[in-house]
């Protein structure tokens, strides 16, 4: 019996940009990283301005976006406790649920027939999650995992019900960079120094941009832990 392919859309302007994809994306390798969520959404590897999963009911989820919106996801690299779509007022600002998170949501029912399904999805992760894994600026694509399982729980409060994904990183993928101690860098991981590639647009900064930006963050780093120096106070 044939797969069954997502219908393929293109978004306006684009030949090569399918909203509806599986795996990997045009143009987007793995350490992709964009300013924003609306950089992200404009290449088309996450098909959602908002919204942190985009799929579709009987086909799956395509893409997720990690970024801490939700006080009990949980990033531990190559797994991730990925907490569902809604349960909360947009308007609040706030990560704290007012009501119980529905498998009737578009997003979790497609999320959850890929823990069906086992097809993979893209994941993004954004400034904003409280994980060494996430990138200090932006969003950045992170490679592909599959959902293990989908099930209803209690959230950590154990107020409300929240639908819960356990997410595993496909094997055979470049390793994932961790924060260092050092705000704005990163850790080493010899053999894959180009792991995080820039996305398309303004071209890099030259050498000594780059080194008076490393020399600001050390700075800044160094005064947020002991406070500024004498010559800063007065």
């Amino acid at each position: 019996m044939k797969e069954e392919t997502p219908r393929r859309r293109h978004r306006k302007g684009s030949c090569n940009r399918p909203v509806h994809h599986f795996g990997e994306y045009p143009e987007a390798p793995f350490g992709t990283t964009w300013n924003d969520r609306a950089e992200c959404f404009n290449t088309g590897v996450h098909g959602q301005s908002e919204p942190g999963i985009h799929g579709i009911k009987g086909m799956g989820a395509f893409s997720i976006v990690v970024s801490g919106q939700y006080e009990d996801d949980k990033d531990d690299g190559d797994t991730i406790l990925y907490t569902g779509s809604g349960g909360r007022k947009r308007s609040d600002g706030t990560r704290e649920q007012t009501c119980d998170q529905k498998w009737s949501d578009p997003g979790n029912e497609a999320l959850r027939k890929s823990s069906e399904t086992g097809k993979p999805v893209r994941v993004i992760r954004g400034y904003e999650l409280e994980s060494e894994f996430a990138p200090w600026e932006g969003f950045r694509y992170d490679g592909l995992y599959v959902c293990k399982r989908a099930r209803q729980e209690n959230n950590k409060d154990g107020h409300y019900l929240i639908c819960r994904y356990l997410m595993e990183r496909v094997p055979g993928q470049p390793p994932l960079r961790r924060r260092s101690p050092v705000v704005g860098l990163y850790m080493p991981i010899p053999g894959f120094e180009d792991v995080q590639p820039l996305a398309p647009g303004p071209k890099p900064v030259n050498g000594r941009q780059r080194i008076r930006n490393r020399l600001t963050a050390l700075v800044a780093n160094d005064q947020r832990i002991h406070g500024p120096c004498k010559e800063l106070r007065r």
